[in-house]
């Protein structure tokens, strides 16, 4: 069965309401687990977190890249061997049986040099609306 019409009917969840099959295999799992999540209750946990959601999509990429492996209809022996990959990385610092977990707020500094080197992955991205002009 396709994954996507098993997350659909058993869990109720749209895959056209995700940007990759990680995020909804995330959202697959919790509630197939039947784990209680723990509401927030401290409010000023709660407002840190809150003003810090960036929303959108952050990622690490480059403008174009080409296959070239065995599994590609285009392969070319004579190049090296090429994969493309997409790691959900959200929560790469996360213990889930950690004691304390921690919240940082900081103010960085970036030298005006570098800002091209992260052109492509902003350091800390700002929540920010964009307008037309």
């Amino acid at each position: 069965m396709n994954y996507t019409i098993m997350c659909l009917k058993n869990d109720g969840l749209d895959s056209s309401h995700y940007v990759s099959a990680s995020g909804m295999f995330n959202d697959s799992f919790y509630k197939s687990s039947k784990t209680e999540l723990k509401l927030m209750t401290n409010m000023d946990k709660y407002l840190t977190i809150e003003n810090d959601i960036r929303e959108g999509i952050i990622m690490t990429s480059h403008r174009y890249a080409k296959v070239n492996n065995l599994q590609h209809s285009d392969y070319e022996s004579s190049k090296l061997n090429f994969w493309i990959i997409f790691k959900d990385m959200n929560t790469l610092y996360l213990a889930s049986d950690a004691k304390i977990d921690y919240t940082l707020e900081v103010n960085l500094e970036v030298l005006v040099y570098l800002y091209d080197y992260f052109a492509d992955y902003p350091l800390a991205p700002e929540k920010q609306i964009v307008s037309e002009e």
